[in-house]
């Protein structure tokens, strides 16, 4: 009830001030309520799909299945073996040396070929809430994120954004290394500040280089693209139709080329990121998902961190980039999916509210009459 009558009295005074003649809307509580409810529903599942995704494409960056064994096809983890049972022990060991016996080709060598297998995986492994773990530290980071572009990043020229975005980064790369432990790794009783405490500053520096090298790759892969969409081709395509063969070309041309840098240089840049994070797992963690942290190299100093990003970049093949690709356009598929869901739900609490309330009606038509 206090929600409702917060948000009748707010969108009601937000009404009074925009309407020219002072005229004050009824807003009728159920709508409001019901339309408020709903943004925010689609904002705590938007930030949960986004998070499991993040946790699914770290898990893909860094798995290395090894002579065709899969955790999964084994039917139960080692990681759930009781200590006492001598059988249930003997039977798994069995189990596995059968699994690492076969041959197996394909997407059967990998668990995260897809989204459905690795969730299974993580739930099997480590529990129900497992996609989430990490969530926290995670949240941290979107929240410092946000404060520092508002009374930092906003108040500075456009021009100076990017350097002050890339300090951002530097300073959050601690986070982000602590973050990418926690999701590769078996669950363990420390708490990702407890983990961030212990992490020493040596550790988190190594992984500066690899940090600052993705946001620079990132801003490069977008730019360029960007310009051409939405400076060149959307206003020739807004000034002529879509008749104009030029601007068509332009946006066809920029989207090909977005597509291009995001699979051969931007996805890459974050998979070497966190590849570089991996190498630098303590010993004694154990992965949740086959893999040798040692693989991508060691990294000890920072030339070795400088070297590591080229080294690490031989490592992601290209079965890897068409691997992490699929997944990432099933998981646009599941966000336009939920987009449409819930534009579906705000149209019918807005005809809802029209119903209930016609001077909303007559205000939203107005207000589109003379914008157009």
């Amino acid at each position: 009830m206090l929600l409702s009558r917060a948000v009748h009295h707010t969108v009601t005074t937000c009404y009074s001030v925009l309407d020219n003649e002072d005229h004050q809307i009824d807003i009728p509580k159920g709508p409001a309520f019901a339309l408020v409810s709903t943004i925010i529903l689609c904002l705590i599942a938007s930030i949960l799909v986004q998070y499991v995704a993040t946790v699914i494409l770290t898990l893909a960056a860094v798995e290395d299945p090894h002579e065709g064994y899969s955790p999964l096809r084994n039917g139960s983890s080692q990681h759930l073996i009781l200590e006492d049972d001598d059988d249930a022990g003997e039977a798994q060991l069995e189990a596995n040396d059968s699994g690492r016996n076969r041959v197996y080709s394909g997407k059967d060598l990998f668990v995260t070929s897809s989204i459905r297998r690795t969730v299974a995986h993580l739930r099997h492994e480590a529990g129900p809430w497992s996609p989430f773990r990490g969530i926290s530290a995670y949240l941290v980071m979107q929240i410092v994120s946000m404060l520092y572009t508002t009374f930092v990043v906003s108040v500075w020229p456009r021009i100076f954004q990017p350097f002050f975005y890339l300090i951002l980064f530097l300073c959050l790369s601690p986070l982000s290394l602590v973050l990418t432990h926690i999701i590769i790794t078996v669950p363990t009783q420390r708490t990702w500040f407890r983990r961030l405490r212990n992490t020493p500053f040596r550790l988190s520096k190594l992984t500066l280089p690899a940090v600052g090298v993705e946001y620079i790759v990132h801003q490069v892969a977008y730019f360029f693209p960007s310009l051409l969409i939405f400076d060149v081709a959307i206003p020739c395509i807004t000034r002529s139709g879509w008749t104009k063969v030029f601007g068509t070309f332009v946006l066809v041309f920029g989207i090909a080329l977005l597509l291009l840098l995001f699979v051969f240089l931007s996805l890459p840049a974050t998979v070497v990121r966190i590849r570089v994070q991996a190498a630098l797992l303590p010993e004694g963690e154990e992965p949740i998902i086959p893999c040798d942290s040692k693989a991508f190299g060691t990294v000890t100093t920072m030339r070795d961190a400088m070297y590591s990003l080229v080294n690490t970049f031989k490592t992601f093949s290209l079965s890897d980039r068409m691997r992490l690709f699929k997944l990432i356009l099933k998981f646009y598929v599941i966000a336009l999916t939920m987009t449409a869901i819930f534009v579906f739900l705000f149209t019918l609490e807005l005809l809802w509210m029209v119903k209930e309330s016609p001077d909303i009606g007559q205000y939203l038509k107005d207000t589109f009459s003379n914008g157009q």
